[in-house]
């Protein structure tokens, strides 16, 4: 044990530090009080031993110094003096030294002194060594399910690698796991009961393990966030042992589950990583499985990715394009092209639906169907949104200066928008600054939007509805409207999704959705709008159902406000 002397009279300061030496401690000494606090702060010493009365800075102001200093707060403080005088002994004690001898004192009382502050001094690092150890346990774990979190799930990791540091690449693979439709249990039965689900998946995924040889010890099931769990395995199987042995843990999910009365159904996206070389980091590993997970989502309920080098250059340039769309948006480097919706019957033009594009000036043309999903989660589809609505409604007026009459300007809508609660408000907003008549706009909702909290929803298409405006449902046939929804939005048309219309004329069960959409909006007293016609044999066929509109390549794809201007002239086919 180290133990530091604070005293300024050189013969007691030499024998005292001979004395304790003796005993086998290690000792420094100091000659006055400043000295003794940079060597405390300088060397750490278990214990100080300090006289009061001493040159620049007394014992009491070295008591003070060291305990206002986080580094030696509790640093155990012995003082000496040659006063017995009470009220110096309460001023050190309340200054904060750990015991108080009156010189001269006996060897045995200051040794005695000194082993029982070292031991007191031990048991206090040990109960705070414990406590830290119990709060980083707690860091480290989900309060409902006491498996890992992602902390404690990368530190198992880190470990994992560390051991297999200098003996070739690792056997080790990430699994990221991520359960399908999770929400609509949330939503439907109460957080209670999906709790409980997730529950019972850690438990089922921790026997999924074990059943595969893993100790669940060493390679811990954890819970990454929300209703996503990690695995580690310690594995570098090929990729086909590798997708037999995830699909091995997906199946623990198959049997239904039992929860509060409920027969529960599941499914799991889930991706993968393996540790190709020494140079590969739990951070990295984690990352990789779960952009992966996210990569095989899209592909539907049960899909599995394992990360490689096409989901790296996919993840490195949604994450570019993530980086820089918001800059593009507050730039204005977004464009607004327009695409002609026809009057079937008469080949007239009826309007425009408004389209975002984006030329990027190093990745070319980026789709709309890979920008816009990354706007949604990042949150800039707001400003995107509120940016294309006042460009189409400004160009719309500038046609209209120009002399062009009957037409209206359909802009689309999205979640995050229509959820904002402040979409009525901006939509009067725009009108009132562009000038746009309210009848010549036209906003699309998706059928997915709106089946969000329905009556909110019903509440906000009212409200825009009172502008004077026209709505539309996009996309329609994709999701799952229910027709008693349906008919409460205050609609004035539905747009039939061009997956159905592509088919149309060869596929029996696409015309008969097709005809069904078209029967049920006109008995709404709703028009129809066909997306995607690229064939007079498709538009034919839409026009012995009796749809009103179209829009697609067959007459012109979506093209700059300056090329749009020819589609006034309307579809003449030769």
């Amino acid at each position: 044990m180290k133990i530091l002397i604070a005293e300024d009279e050189p013969s007691l300061r030499e024998n005292l530090q001979l004395m304790l030496e003796l005993e086998g401690y290690q000792v420094r000494s100091a000659c006055d009080g400043l000295d003794a606090l940079e060597q405390a702060r300088a060397h750490c010493p278990d214990l100080l031993i300090s006289d009061v009365m001493m040159p620049r800075l007394d014992g009491f102001g070295l008591v003070e110094a060291l305990r206002q200093d986080a580094a030696t707060a509790m640093l155990p403080i012995i003082v000496l003096s040659a006063k017995a005088d009470r009220s110096d002994v309460r001023l050190g004690m309340t200054l904060g030294a750990d015991d108080y001898l009156v010189k001269p004192y006996r060897r045995e009382e200051l040794l005695d002194a000194i082993t029982t502050r070292l031991s007191r001094s031990r048991q206090v690092a040990q109960a705070t060594v414990r406590h830290q150890d119990e709060i980083r346990q707690a860091l480290q774990l989900d309060p409902l399910t006491s498996l890992p979190n992602r902390l404690g799930f990368e530190q198992a990791i880190a470990s994992e690698l560390r051991q297999h540091q200098g003996s070739g690449p690792p056997a080790i693979t990430v699994v990221c796991l991520g359960l399908d439709g999770f929400s609509r249990i949330n939503d439907g039965f109460g957080s209670t009961v999906g709790d409980l689900v997730l529950c019972e998946v850690s438990r089922r995924l921790g026997h999924a393990v074990r059943q595969l040889g893993q100790s669940a010890g060493q390679h811990p099931v954890a819970r990454l966030a929300g209703d996503c769990f990690g695995i580690c395995l310690r594995t570098s199987a090929p990729a086909p042992a590798l997708a037999s042995q995830v699909r091995q843990l997906m199946q623990v999910l198959a049997p239904p589950f039992q929860i509060a009365g409920h027969s529960l159904h599941l499914n799991a996206s889930t991706g993968a990583c393996q540790a190709s070389d020494s140079s590969c980091t739990a951070v990295s590993l984690m990352f990789n499985a779960e952009s992966a997970m996210r990569h095989a989502k899209p592909h539907g309920p049960g899909a599995y990715r394992l990360f490689d080098g096409a989901v790296n250059q996919q993840v490195a340039r949604q994450l570019q394009i993530h980086n820089e769309l918001h800059n593009a948006v507050a730039n204005g480097a977004l464009l607004v092209y327009y695409q002609p919706q026809i009057q079937v019957g008469t080949g007239q033009l009826r309007g425009f639906e408004a389209l975002a594009r984006w030329q990027h000036p190093t990745l070319g043309w980026v789709s709309p169907a890979e920008f816009i999903p990354i706007a949604e989660a990042s949150g800039i589809i707001n400003q995107l949104g509120e940016s294309v609505l006042r460009s189409a409604a400004a160009q719309a007026v500038q046609w209209l200066n120009l002399g062009q009459r009957d037409f209206r300007m359909a802009v689309n809508l999205s979640v995050r928008q229509f959820a904002s609660g402040q979409l009525p408000a901006l939509v009067g907003q725009v009108l009132h600054d562009t000038g746009l008549p309210a009848h010549m706009l036209e906003l699309e909702v998706t059928e997915s939007l709106a089946l969000q909290s329905v009556a909110s929803t019903v509440a906000t298409l009212h409200s825009l509805k009172a502008l004077g405006i026209k709505l539309s449902m996009d996309d329609f046939g994709t999701g799952y409207s229910s027709l008693a929804y349906l008919k409460r939005y205050p609609l004035d048309a539905l747009k039939i999704d061009q997956s159905f219309v592509r088919n149309i004329t060869h596929d029996a069960g696409d015309a008969a959705i097709t005809r069904a959409i078209v029967a049920m909006a006109h008995s709404f007293g709703m028009s129809v709008i066909a997306e995607g016609v690229e064939t007079p044999e498709q538009l034919a066929f839409l026009r012995q159902l009796g749809c009103e509109e179209f829009q697609g390549y067959l007459f012109s794809r979506p093209v700059p406000a300056s090329e749009a201007l020819r589609c006034f002239g309307g579809y003449h086919p030769v």
